[in-house]
C-alpha cells in the first residue's frame, strides 16, 4: 500500500515504525515505511530499525533445568513437575526461537545461554556476570519444579543489583503457592506458552531503558534554553524560547510540500470547517516543530500553547501523538511523561484532556482540542474526525474533533513525578462523543463509564491521558516491576 501525500511530505519519524502496514489514505497519520530518509529523523520508542542514538535494552536471558538425561538414564528417576513428555530441551529451542522474533519486533537485544542453568555452581556464575555487566533486565526460564534454588539465587543477585527480573515458569512445571515471586522489582508469570507476555515484559524493561535516554523539548516565553531531568523515568527536559518557535514559523513557505500536508491533514475528515488560512497555519506549525524537533534532538514535545493564536500546534500535536511521538499541550510535563509512558507501553496515541463529570449518569468526561484520530495505533484506520474552530478564542485557529467508539474499554492514567514515581490508573467503556453543541468545553470530548470505581466523581488529576484499549492490568505490572506506587482508588 501506498503512502499518503502528507506521508511523503513530512516523514517526521515514525519511517521504521512497525514497518508492516501502509498508510495510505492515512489523513493525520503522517511517517510510514518508505525508503527516504530526511535528516535529523526521530524514531519511536517502539520501533524497529531506529535511527537515533538511543541505547536499546539489553537483556540476560537464561533456562533454568536439569538435562533430561538425568532422569530418563536412571530406571529410578523422578520426573517430578512438568512430567516425562515434556522435553525441555526441545522447549528452550522453541522459545529462544521465539525470543529472537521478540528482540526482532522491539529493536532490543536479549542474550540467552546456550546451556540451561542446572547447579548452584551454574548460577553463580551467571549472578556474579550480571553483577558485573548490569543488563538492563533478567529473564529466567524455569523448567523443572525442583529448580527454584537456582532461580532464588539468581533473583538474589539481581534485586543486590537493581536489575528488574522477568520469572516465567510454563504453566504445570511448578505447584503449590505462588506467593513470594508476586513481590515489587519482580514481573512473574505463569503460564502456556505465553510468549506474548514474555514480549510485554520485554517491552517494559526496553520502555524505561529508552526513556531514560529520552528528551522532551519545552517550548515556553523563557528567554533562554535551560535543562533539567525528571527524576524517575530520566527524561531531559529541554525548555527554549517560543520567541524561536514563532520565528521559525514566519520562515516557513506554503510550497508544494506544505500544500500536499494539509492535503493529508483534510483527507480523512468528514468535514472540515475552518479556512484555508487556517489550515496553512496548521502546516507551518507542524513544519517548525519537525525542524525543532530535529535540531534538539527531542523524543517529545510541549508547549505553552494556549493563547498562541494562530501559531498553536493543535494538528501537529494530534499529529505526533498518532505516531507515537509525545506531544503534550499547555507545557504540561506531568501530561508529557504519562504520555511517553503510556504511547510506549501501549503502542497507541494517548488523549490528554481536562475533566468533568456527568453527575446523572455518574459519567466521566474529558475533552480537549487536540485528539489524534490515530486512536488504535499508527498502522490503524482512522477515527470519524472533524476539522473545526479552536474552541476558546477567535482567531479560527485548526483543531481536531475526534469521536470515540462506544463501548469500547478506555484506560486513563496520570503519572506523578517522584522518587519513587506514582501512577494514577483508570478503567472504563466510552459512554459516547457528543455533538457540540449541545455539549460544551473543548474539541474533542468523550464521555466515559468508569468501570473500577462506584463513583465517577472520584477521578483525581488536570490532563489525565486516556487510551482505547483495557490496558489497567499492564500499567500496574509496569508500576510493580519498576517499584513505584499506585494512587489508591479513592481520595
Amino acid at each position: 500500500m501506498g503512502q499518503s501525500e502528507a506521508d511523503r511530505a513530512l516523514e517526521l519519524s515514525r519511517r521504521a515504525f512497525l514497518c508492516t502496514a501502509g498508510a495510505a489514505g492515512a489523513g493525520l497519520m503522517l511517517g510510514g515505511c518508505g525508503d527516504d530518509k530526511l535528516p535529523g529523523q526521530r524514531a519511536s520508542v517502539l520501533s524497529v530499525g531506529m535511527d537515533d542514538s538511543r541505547k536499546r535494552g539489553t537483556v540476560r536471558g537464561v533456562f533454568v533445568y536439569p538435562p533430561s538425561e538425568k532422569f530418563a538414564d536412571d530406571p529410578k528417576g523422578w520426573w517430578s513437575w512438568p512430567g516425562t513428555e515434556f522435553d525441555a530441551e526441545g522447549r528452550q529451542v522453541k522459545y529462544t526461537d521465539e525470543l529472537k522474533g521478540i528482540q526482532q519486533r522491539l529493536g532490543m537485544t536479549i542474550n540467552v545461554d546456550d546451556k540451561p542453568v542446572v547447579s548452584t555452581a551454574d548460577a553463580k556464575r551467571i549472578a556474579a556476570e550480571i553483577t558485573k555487566d548490569k543488563p538492563d533486565g533478567l529473564l529466567i526460564m524455569m523448567f523443572y519444579n525442583r529448580s527454584l534454588k537456582e532461580v532464588d539465587l539468581l533473583l538474589e543477585a539481581a534485586e543486590a543489583a537493581g536489575i528488574p527480573a522477568v520469572f516465567y515458569i510454563p504453566l504445570g512445571v511448578k505447584h503449590g503457592s505462588i506467593a513470594e515471586y508476586r513481590r515489587e522489582g519482580l514481573h512473574f508469570i505463569q503460564s502456556v506458552d505465553n510468549f506474548e507476555a514474555i514480549e510485554y515484559a520485554m517491552r517494559m524493561i526496553n520502555t524505561k531503558t529508552l526513556l531514560s535516554q529520552s528528551r522532551l523539548l519545552s517550548i515556553t516565553p523563557a528567554k533562554g534554553v535551560s535543562e533539567k531531568t525528571e527524576p524517575f523515568l530520566g527524561i531531559n527536559v529541554r525548555t527554549v524560547p517560543f520567541a524561536k518557535y514563532a520565528e521559525e514559523f514566519g520562515q516557513v513557505k506554503i510550497d508544494a510540500d506544505a500544500r500536499r500536508l494539509i492535503r493529508g491533514f483534510t483527507r480523512g475528515a468528514s468535514a472540515v470547517r475552518v479556512s484555508q488560512d487556517a489550515l496553512e497555519h496548521a502546516a507551518r506549525a507542524h513544519i517548525t516543530l519537525k525542524r525543532m524537533i530535529s535540531e534538539h534532538d527531542a523524543h517529545g514535545v510541549t508547549m505553552r500553547c494556549l493563547k498562541a493564536g494562530m501559531l498553536k500546534p493543535c494538528m501537529s500535536f494530534a499529529t505526533l501523538n498518532g505516531q507515537l511521538f509525545p506531544a503534550a499541550c499547555e507545557n504540561d510535563l506531568a501530561a508529557a511523561y504519562s504520555l511517553f509512558l503510556g504511547e510506549a507501553l501501549t503502542g497507541q496515541g494517548g488523549f490528554q484532556h481536562n475533566p468533568a463529570f456527568e453527575t446523572e449518569r455518574n459519567n466521566y468526561y474529558g475533552s480537549h482540542c487536540t485528539c489524534t484520530p490515530k486512536l488504535h495505533g499508527p498502522d490503524t484506520p482512522d477515527s470519524k474526525h472533524i476539522l473545526r474552530k479552536f474552541f476558546h478564542s477567535n482567531e479560527g485557529s485548526c483543531a481536531v474533533q475526534t469521536f470515540w467508539k462506544p463501548d469500547e474499554p478506555v484506560t486513563m492514567i496520570h503519572y506523578y513525578t517522584g522518587q519513587p514515581a506514582s501512577l494514577d490508573i483508570y478503567s472504563g467503556k466510552v459512554y459516547k462523543s457528543h455533538n457540540m453543541p449541545p455539549a460544551g468545553g473543548c474539541t474533542t470530548n468523550v464521555e466515559v463509564k468508569l468501570t473500577d470505581r462506584a463513583d465517577a466523581c472520584e477521578v483525581k488529576g488536570h490532563h489525565n491521558i486516556l487510551f482505547c484499549g483495557d490496558h489497567a492490568r499492564k500499567f500496574r505490572q509496569f508500576v510493580n516491576l519498576y517499584k513505584m506506587k499506585l494512587v489508591p482508588a479513592t481520595a
